[in-house]
Order: structure tokens, then C-alpha cells, then sequence
């Protein structure tokens, strides 16, 4: 895997180290557009009268609350983009063998978009929000390694963690564009594991292969050994 697909923002606490409570959740999404493009991007929001209302906010400022966690507007043409780059570097970002056909193709014609919109209704998650996209791809992992589903009360403690968390994070200063950028490379990798999960689910070998891959990726990628961890009511606590 490339640095600037798995880079680390930081490592978040949302408990102290004596309890030890904690789960990475800044992370992984910069790269995936240029800057130029996220330039573009921004320039587009702000002369569209930025944020909803027509008056362009501070970065600081921008949408938080306990519902929804960090929000973004989305824009349907940076969607395209993020798919398109997605796509690209796929191979780059996760290190499993897909067994479904063409997973790049999947991902440009939007294949993944009905999957993660599917599991954030049926979690209860917040759509256009990085805390969301965090909490789905998050818990998809956790899954996929463990070969256990989470309950609704798990689903949320995973959410109210990840919001929390990423309020003290750099995409709370970040624009629309970057938080979409994020937010959306989370939701289309969590997507496509589900995906694969499904055409596996005949073989019992092929399913933990599966296990063991999204177990290594998210340790790569997030730095957390999910299979060290177990789900309380606060979210994420080792075992």
C-alpha cells in the first residue's frame, strides 16, 4: 500500500490510556483527488454561496452536532471523481484478492453507492457525514474479522465514538470537499468488502479468507488490530 493512501492523520484518544478505550478514526482518505481538483472543488462551493444559507463559514465552523457528527454538503460530480480515483488505486488500497468480477468497473458505475446507502439506513447512521462514513467502515471491519455481526446498540456506541473522536481532528477544519473526499473512500471500501463477503458466502474457506485479509487492511490501514478488540456500550475497548 502507498503512504499517501494510508497515511495517518492521528492517533485519536476517546477514553484515557488507563482505560484503555481508544480507536484510530482520522484517518485515509488524502490522495485519492488532486489538489488541484479539491481546489476546483472548494472554489465551485464558495461561489455556489458556500454552506447552506448562502454565507460561506469559517472551516472551523463548519456543521457538527451530535446527530449527524462532522456533515458535509455532497456535490454529485466530486462523487464521480472519488469513484473514479477509488477505482484507480484500488489495488493500491486494500490488499485482498476479490473474487467478484471487475471490483475497479463496480466502483466507476456506482455499484457500491446502493450497498453503503443500504447499510448506513439499516445502522441508523448518518448519510453526507464523516463520523458516519467512519462508524460504517469501522464496524464493517470489526465484522468481517471477527465473523460476527453487531448489534443496533453496538452500531451506535461505534458511532457516538467515531463523532467524538473526530471532533478533536483535522477534518473538523476542513472543507466540504475534503470531508466528501473521506468520507466516501471509507464508505466505497467498506461497501466493496460487503460485496465480496456476499459472493463468498457459499465457502466457508473463501469467507475467512476474506476475514484474515480485511483484518490486515484495517490494521494497515487504521493501525488497530480488530480483532483486539471488543464492542461495548462505549464503542471500541480492548479485550
Amino acid at each position: 500500500m502507498r503512504p499517501y493512501v494510508i497515511a495517518l492523520l492521528a492517533v485519536l484518544a476517546t477514553a484515557p490510556a488507563s482505560a484503555q478505550e481508544w480507536v484510530n478514526v482520522d484517518i485515509w482518505g488524502n490522495g485519492i483527488l488532486s489538489q488541484t481538483a479539491l481546489r476546483h472543488a472548494e472554489e465551485a462551493t464558495r461561489q455556489n454561496g458556500g454552506e447552506r444559507g448562502g454565507t460561506a463559514r469559517r472551516p472551523a465552523q463548519r456543521r457538527s452536532n451530535a446527530a449527524t457528527g462532522l456533515s458535509f454538503h455532497r456535490s454529485g460530480d466530486l462523487s464521480g471523481q472519488i469513484e473514479e480515483g477509488v477505482a484507480k488505486r484500488l489495488p493500491q488500497m486494500v490488499s485482498l484478492r476479490f473474487r467478484m468480477d471487475d471490483p475497479s468497473r463496480f466502483v466507476r458505475t456506482a455499484g457500491t453507492r446502493a450497498i453503503y446507502r443500504r447499510e448506513l439506513q439499516s445502522r441508523g447512521l448518518p448519510e453526507n457525514s464523516v463520523s458516519g462514513a467512519t462508524a460504517l467502515f469501522l464496524s464493517v471491519g470489526w465484522e468481517l474479522a471477527n465473523g460476527r455481526r453487531l448489534s443496533p446498540a453496538q452500531n451506535a456506541a461505534i458511532f457516538r465514538q467515531t463523532a467524538s473522536g473526530l471532533q478533536s481532528s483535522a477534518l473538523a477544519r476542513q472543507s466540504d470537499p475534503r470531508r466528501q473526499q473521506e468520507a466516501e473512500t471509507r464508505l466505497i471500501v467498506a461497501a466493496l468488502w460487503l460485496e465480496e463477503a456476499r459472493v463468498r458466502g457459499s465457502s466457508a474457506g473463501l469467507t475467512r479468507e476474506l476475514s484474515d485479509a480485511v483484518w490486515k487492511d484495517m490494521k494497515a490501514i487504521t493501525r488497530n488490530n480488530m480483532r483486539a478488540y471488543a464492542v461495548t456500550a462505549k464503542g471500541f475497548s480492548e479485550r
